[in-house]
């Protein structure tokens, strides 16, 4: 496993790197304004959306959208940057 995060980015206003995991596919269209997001088809049923690079405010935000979309989410994790 990797190092844990350090403590000085677990600020509201700090930049991370997301990856979230949704259940289905996704439409990549949906993610172009988001930056540099990659998205990666998983094992299954499963896709990851990867280096998704904001703050929390843009992370609630983007899963807000998700949830809009009727997206289900299976896991968001902080991969530091």
């Amino acid at each position: 496993m990797g190092q844990p995060p350090d403590l000085a980015s677990q600020t509201l206003d700090a930049q991370n790197r997301y990856e979230i995991t949704v259940r289905g596919a996704i439409n990549v269209a949906w993610f172009t304004e988001a930056g540099a997001v990659e998205v990666r088809p998983a094992a299954g049923e499963e896709t990851t959306l990867l280096q998704i690079i904001t703050d929390q405010a843009g992370l609630v935000g983007l899963i807000r959208r998700l949830h809009g979309l009727g997206v289900v989410l299976v896991c968001v994790r902080q991969a530091g940057l």
